[in-house]
């Protein structure tokens, strides 16, 4: 699927805005190449919610409103959560929960609201500085069914120099790292990953996650 072009959201009028990361006011950090994955995702497994882990300024969650029926998002720093909820409003978007959650507790009252037999994208991406829950979520959507696509950011693809991040304790955001939760969600074997060729914007590495057909 060809990568689509990816727009910048305007941010309210009398906003301050922190200057967080390049590429913040688009979707995955301005990297087209994750977009088309997740509409791949999409189309091949008939998706209809999305849930994000780390709202940060609510760029990715109104681009993920666009082609899903209904997102949720969340965010546990204060100023990050104000400022994408008054973006949200401005925008009048309304098929968005957003909520002031650590994304453990996020994912684990939004499986309440996903149908028993819907299959859901997640889009881990809420690990910042010293805040790393990525093993932790993948415990709790190991805990409901059916088995989601799960597409994680800042993950280290194999002879390349993308960026990514770590653990606190130095592992890297890797399949060694990850294989057993993906074993605990999708059943040993029953899974498959893929990694991009190229990134652009953040030039960050990325991998999705997807049960075998």
């Amino acid at each position: 699927m060809a990568a689509p072009e990816l727009k910048p959201y305007p941010f309210p009028p009398g906003v301050t805005i922190p200057r967080l990361m390049p590429w913040q006011e688009f979707a995955f950090n301005n990297d087209p190449n994750i977009a088309a994955e997740v509409l791949r995702l999409k189309e091949a497994h008939g998706l209809t919610y999305a849930v994000e882990t780390g709202t940060c300024l609510g760029s990715t969650a109104l681009w993920l409103s666009e082609h899903f029926a209904e997102v949720a998002t969340f965010e546990i720093h204060e100023p990050f959560y104000d400022i994408a909820v008054r973006r949200l409003l401005s925008l009048g978007k309304h098929n968005i929960v957003a909520e002031r959650l650590n994304s453990v507790d996020g994912i684990r009252i939004y499986a309440n609201v996903i149908g028993a037999d819907e299959r859901a994208l997640y889009w881990l991406d809420a690990h910042w500085q010293d805040t790393c829950p990525l093993l932790d979520e993948l415990e709790v959507i190991a805990q409901r069914g059916p088995a989601p696509c799960i597409l994680i950011h800042d993950f280290k693809v194999p002879r390349t120099d993308f960026g990514y991040d770590s653990m606190p304790d130095g592992r890297a955001f890797n399949l060694e790292l990850i294989g057993g939760h993906l074993d605990k969600i999708y059943g040993a074997g029953k899974w498959k990953h893929n990694y991009p060729t190229q990134v652009a914007g953040a030039m960050r590495g990325w991998t999705s996650i997807e049960p075998c057909s």
